[in-house]
Order: structure tokens, then sequence, then C-alpha cells
């Protein structure tokens, strides 16, 4: 691929065998010449590079990004950008066949990243701390001359009362705290605040039975479970045991950083119009609801609301959304498949064999794979590891486009710490493997969830893991929504291996599939034209027609609940045939003209399915009252005042009786 970098390889004191040629030949923008120490003893060979350099540069070395970053300042030259290839792939027991992905991860480090949007946030300093006694008042100590600290003891008598140096310290027992980073709201029971002239114990004034205040960043030492939803994606809030040192020192550091203005990300785009939730108080799809761990997800209405303050960019909602309503920004569905695109490519183009894409976060991953290779076997060589700013976003659209694109596996290494939060993963990878099990030739070793927090154990998985994909590749151009790059790969798979059967059963619950709708019975209102939030159910205006195309069904099961004959049920499936891209007529009916003047105000079977449920009922038991069902309104309005026995039989309506006419009788 053109590379915008120009990139400068180093074999980090030959502890890797770059092959130099091979890597260039098949990235470019390479610098086919391998230095060994451009840290220290080579630093003016990269000076000169910095200095002459036409093009940006990217160096394969990040843990010395100061030492660059340095440089380029003395310079007065452009920053350089780095890529890590030595823990993902040089350090390894298979690094004399590294070279292949070596090249692949230079290739996809020099792709662009779109940009993203992002919210200004403000803080105070504003702090919380929540505790039982002098733990709480040993941190507010240590926070004291950086933040706006508040102190508030759940179980005062355990406090010294070497108090000093705390802006306040309060009483009290949080009942309920919601918000986020730079506006928390808190609720505490029983709130008292201290006495400055307390002496040898603390003294409080009177008590207050509920008090609402906000706050910046909440330390909470006591609780014994987390007051928010999602605690480690929630910023501001730190759920500790004070019995942890190491953490106690982490989150002091942190929470002293936490003032000024930030710029936080808003993680998911959000489209309402695509949103399946409701329609007319019928609840739909939920699926973001079900699986977001922050409770960022609420219900409004027929549609959700994603709160960008909360949200922790888990990326789980776009995972599992079946319209495309929600989608990560971190990352783009269709740039994750570029990058995937570029991976495969390079690494076949520079002689890989077998590839397997590795999907793992930037944390808890990264810190696995350094692991590995610092004190273990270090990854294989076919494996292609993908950082993610969540792992929780590998959906079934993800691993359907990995294998159309070329892979032969795929890895999902998760944090076992988060398992309960990762249960839509599972989910999603077994949706994958029915749909590719359609296709045909496939095992489930060819999709692997790795939870093990053991680097050694995650080594033996992957080298023990190798098999033969019996796959054909059906290399595509990533573009689209997720659902769209699911079609596209599927449709590149079916026909890439010569897939027979164009319908492929799925569970009940997958985003994809048609309806079964009992035609005898249906009369055609259309109400479930009206509710379909996808368009899938659609009217004929020139004829009493209803129209069904099923690629756009999502299976929310809206048309199910709101039609008045309980005629349709669903189906779940995925269609490889073209008639699913295409309105497909499901059922018609003769128009239904009025009997007096003819004008057409319905359909046949619509008007016969009222008579018929009318017709033993007392107000139609008179002769020529069930025909005028068959009249349109107007005519119908018309038949009422011809009829005798109705308002236009009864007469002149009778004068009020006045005091005068009591008078007279």
């Amino acid at each position: 691929m053109t590379s915008p970098y120009r990139v400068t390889l180093c074999n980090c004191g030959k502890t890797m065998p770059l092959d130099g040629e091979t890597i260039s030949k098949a990235c470019e923008g390479v610098d086919s010449k391998i230095s060994s120490d451009l840290c220290r003893s080579q630093s003016d060979v990269l000076a000169k590079i910095m200095e002459t350099s036409d093009q940006a540069l990217l160096i394969a070395c990040t843990q010395e990004e100061k030492v660059f970053a340095d440089m380029a300042e003395d310079l007065s030259v452009s920053l350089p950008q780095t890529v890590n290839i030595r823990e993902r792939a040089g350090w390894s027991e298979e690094a004399n066949k590294a070279n292949p992905k070596i090249a692949a991860l230079l290739a996809e480090a020099a792709m662009p990243y779109p940009a993203f949007p992002s919210m200004e946030l403000s803080s105070s300093g504003r702090c919380l701390i929540y505790g039982r006694g002098d733990e709480a008042i040993a941190v507010g100590k240590a926070l004291n001359h950086d933040l706006g600290v508040t102190v508030m003891l759940s179980e005062p008598d355990e406090a010294s009362i070497d108090a000093s140096l705390i802006g306040q310290i309060v009483r009290g027992k949080i009942t309920n705290l919601s918000g986020s980073f730079t506006k928390f709201a808190v609720t505490v029971a029983h709130y008292a605040e201290c006495l400055p002239h307390s002496r040898d114990t603390l003294l409080f004034g009177p008590d207050s039975k509920s008090v609402e205040t906000e706050c910046d960043i909440v330390i909470d030492l006591v609780s014994e479970q987390p007051l928010v939803t999602g605690h480690e994606k929630r910023d501001g809030y730190f759920h500790v045991d004070p019995a942890n040192m190491t953490a106690m020192s982490q989150v002091v550091a942190r929470a002293r950083e936490m003032i000024g203005s930030y710029e936080k990300p808003i993680y998911v785009a959000y489209d309402e119009d695509l949103c399946a939730h409701s329609r007319n108080q019928i609840a739909g799809c939920s699926r973001c609801l079900d699986v977001c761990p922050a409770g960022a997800i609420s219900s409004h209405g027929n549609h959700v609301h994603i709160d960008p303050n909360i949200c922790g960019g888990c990326g789980l909602c776009g995972a599992v959304c079946p319209s495309g309503a929600a989608q990560t920004h971190f990352p783009q569905a269709e740039h994750l498949a570029n990058r995937m695109a570029v991976l495969v490519d390079t690494y076949l183009l520079a002689n890989g064999k077998a590839p397997a894409l590795l999907l793992h976060d930037e944390e808890w991953g990264g810190e696995m794979i350094s692991m590995m290779a610092r004190y273990g076997r270090g990854l294989p060589a076919r494996v292609i590891p993908l950082a993610m700013h969540s792992v929780a976003r590998s959906g079934h659209d993800t691993i359907l486009a990995a294998f159309a694109l070329g892979f032969e596996q795929v890895f999902i290494l998760t944090n076992p710490q988060q398992r309960d939060e990762h249960f839509s993963i599972h989910d999603q990878v077994s949706l994958a493997r029915q749909m590719l099990t359609g296709i045909g030739k496939f095992n489930d070793n060819q999709v692997l969830v790795i939870e093990e927090s053991d680097p050694d154990a995650v080594a033996d998985i992957l080298y023990s893991s190798k098999i033969k994909s019996g796959l054909r590749p059906a290399p595509f151009a990533p573009a689209g929504s997720p659902r769209g790059l699911t079609r596209l790969a599927m449709h590149g798979l079916a026909k890439a291996n010569k897939t027979k059967a164009h319908v492929i059963p799925l569970t009940q619950g997958a985003p994809y599939g048609s309806l079964d709708i009992d035609t005898d019975r249906c009369t055609i209102c259309l109400s479930c034209v009206s509710a379909c939030p996808a368009g899938a159910l659609q009217d004929n205006p020139d004829a009493p027609q209803l129209l069904f195309r099923e690629d756009a069904c999502l299976q929310c099961g809206i048309c199910v609940a709101t039609c008045p004959e309980h005629v349709i049920t669903l189906k779940p499936q995925f269609n490889l045939d073209v008639s699913a891209m295409t309105n497909q007529l499901i059922i018609e009916d003769e128009p239904f003209a009025c009997t007096s003047c003819g004008k057409v105000f319905g359909t046949k079977r619509s008007i016969e399915n009222v008579m018929k449920k009318l017709e033993n009922h007392s107000m139609f038991a008179e002769k020529g009252k069930l025909d005028m069902l068959q009249k349109c309104e107007n005519c119908r309005v018309s038949s009422l005042f011809d009829q005798s026995g109705t308002i236009s039989g009864i007469g002149q309506r009778a004068n009020p009786r006045t005091t005068d006419d009591y008078k007279k009788s």
C-alpha cells in the first residue's frame, strides 16, 4: 500500500531478526536498512533522518517515544509517530517467521484515523471522599492542596481527631448517586457538618434527614457494591478497597489530575430514525438497553437516549444494534474492517501463511501481549493483533468481515474480570458461527473467545488452536453500516464457496429474518406497515397489497404485537438470495367499492371480516343495518337519516318549559 510515512526500523539491540527487504517490498515507505540502537548510540542516524525526510516519520518502537519526542523538539521538526512491532511480533519463539506480520503492522499503523466528535468537560475539582474513618481522612489530606475536598464519614467514631488540612468533614450515608464526571448528583441521608470547635472527638451540627448535593469526583472507600453501574467505565467515580495500598495510591494520583478542562470523545453516534425500540407504545428492540454495562442508555418513548457523559465507549450497543441506529466512533465499523483488510492484504503480500486475527483492547489485552512477549512464548507469527478501544465491539459483522477479507481464524481476547459484561460477545460469536456454518466448511475453533488471566495459558491456546480453514475468502471494499458489511461479506463468502443453500436458519433473537404471515386470515389492514420501524413491510399506494423486503427486517417483533388478527410470526434466518433485497408481494386483495356511490373505501377482505364479526351483534340485528357497513362514510350517514326509527323520524324537538308555562297550569 502507499504509505504517507517514511518508516524506520530498529531491531532493538539485535533482539529481533528483521528482514528489511521482505518488509519493504510488502509495505511501501519502509527503509530496508535496519538499525540496532536508534534511541542511544545511533541517535545521530535518526537525527539525520528527521532533518532530511520530506515525509512524516514512523518509527518502529514505542518504548522510547519520549526520547524521539525530545529529539524532534531539539531539531524543531514534527513529532514522529511510533508503532510497536517488538512485543506484538519480534519477541516471539517464531520471530524468524514474523516479518510478514511486521509488514502488516507497519501498514496498518500508517493508516489515517477518521476524525471523531468530542465534547468538552470542565471540572472545578470538587471531590467527595466517602469512607468510614481514618482512611478517608488520609485520602483527604493527600488531595486537599490540589482539589476542593469534602470527606464524608459514614462511621465518624472510627476517625481520629487529627483532621487538619482537610477542606470539610461531614457525616452521612449516600443513598443515591447518579450522573458522571463533572456533574455527579448525590443524595445523602443523616447529613451533618463537623463543628469547628471539635477537640478530642468529632462533633457535628444538626442532623438533616436528606440532602442533595453535586460534585465533580467521587472516591468511594466504603460501599460494598459500587454506587453506579459499570463503575470501571464511569469517569470520575473510583470504587477502591482501602486495604489495597497500591490501588489507593493510583486513585489519589488519578484524582489529583482531574481538574480543569477535558475533551471527551463521543463514543456512539445515534440516529433515532433508524431505531426500532418502540412504535405506538408497543415495545420492540431493546438490545442496547440489555447490554449497556454503564447504564448510559435509557428508554425515551419510541426511541432510546444515550448519555454521552456516562458512556464509556465499550461498544456493546454498536455490536448488537440490528439497524445501525447506534454506531460506534471507537471504532467505526467501516474503519475497523478497512484496518483488517490492510493487515491481511499486506501479510499475504509478504508471503505470510494462514493468517489469524487477534482482537484485543488497548489496555488489558495490550498488557497481556506484552507479558507473553517478555516472559513467555510471545505471539505466533501467524496471529496478527488488532487493538480496539474496547473488544466488546467485536460483533458478528466484524467476525464475518474478517473471514471474507482473508483471515482463517479469529481470536477475541477478553478480560476475565469483566466476564459478566461480555456475555453478548458470546452471543455475537454464536450468531457468526451459525451464519458461517450455513456457508459450509466451518468449525467452531475458527472463532474462539479467550478468557484467561494467565499469559502462558493464552499463548498455549494461540499456538495449539491452529486449523486449516476450508473457507475460501471473498475480499471486498469495506463500506457502509454494520448491516451492510455483513451482507457484503456473506454474499461474497457464499459465492466464493459455492454455497447451495439460499436460506440459513438462525436461532430466535437473531437480527435477520423473514415473516410467516397467515394470508388466509390477513385482512390487509396495513397496521403492520405503519408500525414497522425499518420499512420492511410496505403497502402499494395504487392497489390493496402488502409487500415485504426481507433484508430490511430487524426481527424486532413490533409487527407481531401490532397485528389485530395475530397472523404474523417471526422467522429468523439469513436469506442469501437476491430476492431478499427487493419487495416481495405477500398478499393482495380486490378494492371494495361503496354499494351506494361506487367510491372505493377499503378492501374486500377487510369489509367482509368486519361484517362477519358484527353479524350477530344486537346493533345490527335489524334488517338492512349490516348492509350499511358496505357503504362509504358519507353514504352511511345519509342512510341513517333515511331509515325509519332513526333521528329523522323523531319529529320536531319540543320547546323547553319556562316559569310562565308552570304558572299557566
